[in-house]
């Protein structure tokens, strides 16, 4: 008796490593197929289906590796928004496959651009609420250090601190209010102010 136990533990293993470096790959792909796999957003076009299997040929990737590492150019939103936006697939070297964007196509590329937009509302949401919470900190935090002291127990016998005598004005203009009290208080002061 045979069981396929094995083969399915190396394709999920295989697929994993295939997401897990998508990302690299991408890089190769886009050295090899410049056309196919742009860097530019607005480059990018819907591949033929043969893609897969030109990458199992030219690297020896086997095809769960493969099928991966075109799963993650193909959720990014720049190759949805590309299976909305165009009619036809193309080539691997950009020209085009006679194949057409058929109506599945177009629902799973609307649905992922819906989930992204979701799982990116979802994290605003997060980063809003987090900002929320430190301003509230921050303001909590302030209003706690701009809070008076408990008054300190009086001393007895202590003897109140004389008030600070009135600064006298920076500039050469007198004010009119107080001037004459400033004046009686410190003459010398205001007189030295004046030139």
């Amino acid at each position: 008796m045979t069981t396929d136990a094995p083969n399915t533990t190396t394709n999920k293993s295989e697929k994993k490593r295939g997401y897990e470096e998508g990302g690299q790959k991408i890089e190769l792909l886009r050295a090899k197929w410049p056309k196919a796999f742009p860097a530019k957003s607005h480059e990018v076009r819907p591949l033929t289906n043969g893609a897969q299997q030109a990458m199992v040929e030219e690297f020896g990737w086997s095809p769960d590796y493969a099928r991966a590492v075109l799963t993650v150019w193909k959720l990014r939103p720049a190759y949805c928004n590309a299976i909305l936006r165009y009619p036809t697939r193309i080539n691997l070297d950009g020209s085009p496959s006679g194949e057409e964007i058929d109506d599945a196509a177009r629902a799973t590329a609307t649905k992922r651009l819906e989930e992204t937009a979701a799982r990116q509302a979802r994290k605003l949401a997060k980063l809003a609420e987090a900002e929320q919470q430190r301003l509230h900190a921050a303001a909590k935090e302030s209003a706690q250090a701009q809070a008076p002291e408990s008054a300190p127990a009086s001393i007895p016998n202590a003897q109140p601190e004389p008030a600070a005598p009135p600064e006298p004005p920076k500039s050469g203009k007198l004010l009119v209010a107080g001037w004459w009290q400033g004046f009686a208080s410190n003459p010398h002061t205001w007189a030295a102010s004046l030139v």
